[in-house]
């Protein structure tokens, strides 16, 4: 008697279509080429293709190389919930760097994307009462924001000084040496982005 074939799964179907369409969404939004990502992954070209054409089932390392190749976790590759191929990266608490001052009464967490830094660092920013955080100069023509949450700050660069409080923003040249002070009676939180001179020249 012969032996009946197995109809395909229309989950596995769906699955490795979306698979495929994120694949591709991720690496035309990046302006790669399928030579680029191979080269950047270490995944054959003619497997990425077939990946993106869903004409190929791949091993869990080879979806581990590509995520990481283009900034997604493999978890979001392979959710199955609509509209999650939307989604670039979720990064989880644990995953997200923290920087604290010598004097340990500031703290930067790291929430910008590590695709973007050499144009935007973004950092969610805290500073305990009396806290200062110095920084060095950043490439000349780049511009910091800090828009503040709670509490009060003051900003100084190359002795020029100015506060903000909650609901405000200041912006100021970055590409000096540069202060910001707790100078309120509660903790000072803030989100912190520099716009580095180099996404002025792109």
């Amino acid at each position: 008697m012969a032996r009946q074939k197995r109809a395909p799964c229309p989950e596995s179907e769906a699955l490795g279509e979306k698979l495929g369409k994120t694949v591709q969404r991720l690496r035309t939004t990046g302006n790669l080429s399928l030579g680029d990502l191979s080269e950047m992954s270490g995944v054959a070209k003619s497997m990425i293709s077939q990946i993106e054409k869903n004409e190929s089932n791949p091993t869990i390392g080879t979806l581990s190389r590509l995520s990481q190749a283009l900034g997604i976790s493999v978890e979001t590759f392979l959710s199955g919930p609509e509209g999650q191929e939307h989604l670039v990266q979720h990064a989880k608490s644990q995953d997200i760097p923290n920087i604290q001052s010598e004097d340990g009464l500031c703290e930067l967490r790291i929430i910008g994307w590590i695709e973007t830094v050499q144009w935007v660092q973004w950092y969610d920013f805290q500073a305990k009462l009396g806290g200062r955080l110095e920084s060095s100069a950043h490439p000349t023509g780049s511009v910091e924001n800090l828009s503040i949450l709670t509490g009060i700050a003051r900003v100084t660069v190359n002795g020029q000084s100015w506060t903000a409080k909650a609901g405000e923003t200041l912006r100021y040249r970055a590409d000096e040496e540069h202060l910001i002070e707790n100078i309120g009676d509660t903790v000072l939180h803030a989100t912190m982005v520099n716009i580095l001179a180099t996404a002025f020249k792109a």
